[in-house]
């Protein structure tokens, strides 16, 4: 029996090790080509899963001084919609600390998603093929792997995790900063808006999201099915903000904002001011709220499977554990409140909200750093004993 305390201690120490890798740039994950990035301690393997009709590419994490001590947990890491995918420094780094904490961990890459597309069909395949390639390595013991999904891929990991339960594929689910209601995720992103304890509150959101939405699903609104050069632009800087890694509210990228306005139609240029206004505005509150809706209904009509099921059937989700940021900018903690309602007649389900934790760079710390510290311990041993068994 593994001791998730002290597993969550090595933890803790890969991601102190880890810190150099916010910075660090590292090549694209190439199938069958040279190692991955280079983590002190960790050894990591750029490779393909091939199943005679397709290749997934993939990335392993194991640490060095235990490659001989036996089997492991098995993790799978799924990204998120981000260009640099495997290879954001925020999923290298938590996968070598969770390799550090003694886990073998598999993030699969899923093209599709490092280019921006929202459809959640490809994630969910890798994920059913990186659960099974992974459940037979000889590094990981038997009883099934770890799914973990961030940001948007959570849904997907709750989508596919019962069935793969049922197959002895998977012991458990996480999931880091992720949503339950599209229309309420959008209304944040678009507005800063979210409702806690009949209040409404406000933190400036990440433009990032609404940027990835309407690129996707603003040109097939009804009504606005000629407003593909708004899509277009708006793919144009959230590709951006991943290629450079900085925070998508930065005055920088009013350059940007200014060239492709200028390069579309006059008439489109307003309603692509709404999505991406000059750094010190913020989005016209009335549209904003108009739009959350219209922009909601066609991702549901594209893709229903965007959002958590409203039921599991006969395959009901292994444990769940749920880490979210209170200053979390891009998808605000209250949608893992939601989520830990949704599932808690469901599934052995469990929440932690911590000031330690967020997507964006810029968050701070709310309260005593004491407190908060201890929270996230907590909170990222429940998460590590899923593995622990």
């Amino acid at each position: 029996m593994r001791s998730p305390t002290y597993d969550t201690l090595r933890y803790v120490r890969g991601w102190i090790r880890g810190r150099h890798l916010a910075e660090k740039d590292d090549p694209p994950a190439t199938a069958g080509g040279p190692p991955g990035p280079s983590v002190p301690g960790v050894h990591t393997e750029d490779f393909a899963i091939a199943d005679g009709t397709s290749t997934l590419r993939a990335r392993r994490y194991i640490r060095e001084s235990r490659k001989s001590s036996g089997p492991g947990p098995g993790w799978v890491l799924l990204h998120g919609v981000t260009h640099p995918g495997p290879d954001h420094p925020a999923i290298v780094r938590f996968a070598a600390a969770l390799a550090w904490s003694g886990a073998v961990v598999l993030v699969p890459d899923i093209p599709s998603w490092r280019r921006l597309d929202l459809d959640p069909r490809p994630a969910r395949s890798a994920l059913v093929r990186a659960a099974t390639y992974l459940s037979s390595d000889p590094d990981v013991r038997p009883g099934g792997v770890v799914l973990v999904g961030l940001s948007f891929g959570f849904p997907q990991v709750l989508r596919v995790g019962g069935q793969l339960a049922r197959k002895g594929l998977v012991r458990g689910l996480g999931g880091f900063g992720s949503y339950c209601r599209l229309d309420d995720t959008l209304r944040f992103g678009l507005t800063g808006q979210f409702r806690w304890r009949d209040r409404t509150g406000y933190l400036r959101p990440d433009p990032y999201g609404r940027w990835v939405v309407a690129a996707n699903y603003l040109h097939r609104v009804p009504g606005y099915v000629g407003a593909e050069c708004v899509s277009r632009a708006l793919h144009s800087l959230a590709a951006l903000a991943g290629e450079r890694r900085i925070l998508s509210w930065d005055p920088r990228y009013d350059v940007v904002k200014d060239e492709l306005a200028e390069a579309m139609p006059e008439t489109y240029r307003h309603l692509f001011r709404l999505f991406a206004p000059p750094a010190d505005r913020e989005p016209e509150p009335g549209p904003a709220r108009e739009m959350t809706h219209l922009l909601a209904e066609a991702a549901r009509r594209i893709h229903p499977e965007l959002e958590p099921p409203p039921e599991f059937g006969d395959a009901p989700p292994p444990p769940v554990r749920l880490l979210h940021g209170r200053r979390d900018h891009l998808i605000p903690f209250t949608e893992t409140l939601a989520l830990d309602r949704l599932l808690r007649k469901r599934a052995d389900v469990r929440a932690t909200v911590t000031g330690l934790f967020a997507h964006s760079r810029e968050s701070g710390v709310i309260g005593s750093r004491v407190r908060e510290s201890v929270r996230f311990f907590k909170g990222m041993k429940e998460v590590i004993a899923l593995g622990a068994g």
